[in-house]
């Protein structure tokens, strides 16, 4: 009975031990980070540290009264350390990310090498227009990455930052003009001409500047994952986001001197985004990283982080960054300032 006993707190170590590195579970992406089930769990990595602590702090009750029962608990205690570290795990994870959501840079502070990169799921025509112009001439925004928009809310919004004195070229790509799944970017025309590049990708859209000067700009978006009884009935729904997730997190190491943002339905645990070497998260450098991203409705730490700025290190500097709140989207904004260093 004892061994078995040891046998179950070595079974528990090894599955906790498991969630704190899920995308390293198995070769070709096929990993505990995008099995059914699991995926959904490791998108919200503050819910594991408050699912471990609890755990533990419940274990180390019932530990507590096998001493005083049987003056010996040796078991239940070592799965009190182990569901303990693994809580602090995660939340070491979440704190190297950075759990601040920084501050709005002003325009004024913005120097004439400076990129500012607003990414933001405008969720169609729910997000407050004013509120977006008013955000863009605050921090001096140059380039806005801006999922579920489409073109009539492009041009919507170019209209009232025009008003505004702010003068944007409206890239929709190729979904339609009323498609309010589309992708869209605004870019600032003092960052020059751009062109769009076609893409075959569903959830691309690239553009480059038309001189040769500044950064090319690649705005994505995959499907969501499927909840897990969906993914039962239709497991073809859950390998559609692996291959659109894993279509586009090599994106930024394939485009040298490239930005790649968007909503990308994924946190930086699961298994494909651990393909963007040597691109990085330009939220983690921004000390951000940590703060959840979706859905508005959850604490900005108790959420998920699937929008993601990507930047290759040698490439660009961060010099700002912050999380920011729009009324009317179910996202939340990723703000990132950003200086090219070659």
């Amino acid at each position: 009975m004892r061994t078995l006993g040891w046998i179950a707190v070595a079974l528990i170590a090894v599955a906790a031990v498991a969630t704190l590195d899920p995308a390293r579970l198995g070769p070709d992406g096929a990993t505990l980070s995008t099995a059914n089930a699991a995926m959904q769990f490791i998108a919200l990595r503050p819910w594991l540290v408050l699912g471990f602590t609890v755990a533990a702090t419940l274990t180390g009750l019932l530990a507590a009264g096998m001493l005083r029962w049987r003056g010996r608990a040796p078991r239940l205690i070592t799965v009190v350390v182990i569901l303990g570290l693994t809580a602090v795990g995660h939340g070491a994870v979440l704190a190297g990310r950075g759990l601040s959501a920084g501050g709005v840079p002003t325009a004024a502070t913005e120097t004439a090498d400076e990129i500012t990169l607003l990414n933001l799921n405008l969720r169609g025509r729910a997000a407050d227009t004013d509120d977006v112009v008013d955000l863009v001439r605050e921090a001096g925004v140059d380039v806005l990455v801006l999922p579920e928009s489409g073109g009539d809310v492009l041009g919507e919004l170019a209209d009232a930052l025009a008003a505004a004195g702010e003068r944007f070229e409206a890239f929709a790509g190729t979904r339609g003009v009323s498609d309010p799944d589309g992708t869209g970017i605004l870019v600032s025309e003092s960052m020059g001409a751009y062109e769009e590049v076609p893409s075959t990708e569903r959830s691309v859209l690239r553009i480059v500047p038309v001189s040769g000067d500044g950064p090319p700009i690649t705005a994505v978006h995959p499907r969501s994952p499927p909840g897990i009884r969906t993914a039962l009935v239709r497991p073809q729904a859950l390998q559609t986001w692996r291959d659109e997730v894993a279509a586009v997190a090599p994106l930024c190491a394939q485009t040298p001197g490239g930005i790649v943002a968007g909503d990308f339905n994924a946190t930086l645990d699961h298994a494909p985004m651990r393909t963007i070497a040597p691109c990085v998260d330009a939220s983690v450098l921004a000390g951000i990283g940590g703060v959840s991203t979706y859905p508005v409705r959850m604490p900005a730490l108790l959420g998920t982080t699937i929008d993601h700025v990507l930047i290759d290190p040698a490439d660009f500097e961060v010099t700002a960054g912050a999380v920011v709140e729009v009324p009317g989207t179910d996202h939340r904004g990723v703000l990132i300032r950003l200086v090219p260093v070659r």
